[in-house]
């Protein structure tokens, strides 16, 4: 078969766009360090790009969940140890109260500061944190929960229930306590006991144990997040080195190209104008 000089112009144009292709694709690796920049590079790595950045997104959002958990929980936890040395302050009262020696004058002073202390623990329970009540007024039911994992839901805050029992039972404890104080009554250390500083003390126990959950789920996902970020760059960054060396590779044959195609261009030009 006779070769033309068409035949010859249009395989080496067809030479030289491919060999310009592949030089741009060199050149756009070593700019941007990645090797998938669109879908047409990799559908298949594009795609599974897609799957881990979606995975990378949602393990962002848990870590701003897991920074508010910690904020409402170090709140929460020191909220209430200083509720527990409200209650340790009144316990010394009671004690102090119980002393057949005192006067009426004594008595009624030391039921004063029990009684600014019960508004001391009632002012605790009203604590807000950025606008929005730290202790819930109602049933556990409606405590501040926050998704920390995947399925992983923790109660940030505790009730008022959990601090002063079912219907306030310890404040009404306190208002008794002052009352009776006033009219010379002893003392039930045992009451302050169970029905403030011992429940107190669980809710902080139960506050700490969840902030270990927290935590727990925050070195999770940190070394979830550290592993999808190595995958996903296996899939789209390149070696840089490697990279400069195909780009310096491809330039080298698109020149050539550019050159073999001028020879033959030129020719074919000469034809044309006799």
């Amino acid at each position: 078969m006779r070769i033309s000089h068409q035949m010859l112009h249009q395989n080496s144009v067809a030479n030289m766009n491919n060999t310009m292709g592949r030089f741009q694709k060199a050149y756009n690796e070593a700019l941007t360090g990645k090797q998938v920049t669109k879908p047409s590079d990799d559908p298949h790595g594009a795609s599974k790009a897609m799957e881990l950045k979606s995975a990378l997104a949602t393990n962002e959002q848990y870590e701003r969940n897991t920074g508010e958990a910690k904020l409402w929980l170090d709140e929460t936890d020191h909220t209430v140890n200083e509720m527990v040395n409200v209650m340790q302050r009144v316990r010394e009262l009671a004690v102090k109260g119980n002393n057949e020696t005192l006067s009426p004058e004594d008595r009624a002073a030391v039921a004063g500061e029990v009684e600014e202390l019960t508004a001391q623990l009632r002012q605790f329970a009203d604590t807000k944190v950025n606008g929005v009540d730290l202790f819930t007024k109602a049933d556990p039911g409606t405590a501040k929960t926050m998704t920390v994992g995947g399925g992983l839901n923790i109660q940030v805050n505790a009730t008022e229930e959990d601090l002063f029992g079912p219907d306030s039972k310890l404040i009404t404890t306190l208002k008794t306590l002052s009352e009776g104080l006033r009219n010379g009554e002893e003392m039930d250390l045992k009451k302050i006991d169970e029905e403030g500083i011992d429940l107190l003390l669980k809710v902080s126990a139960e506050v700490g144990a969840r902030m270990n959950r927290v935590e727990s789920a925050e070195n999770r996902m940190f070394d979830n997040t550290l592993q999808l970020k190595s995958r996903l760059s296996g899939i789209t960054d390149i070696d840089m080195a490697e990279a400069i060396t195909k780009l310096k590779s491809e330039e080298s044959v698109y020149q050539a190209s550019l050159s073999a195609s001028a020879k033959i261009i030129q020719p074919s030009l000469m034809d044309f104008l006799r």
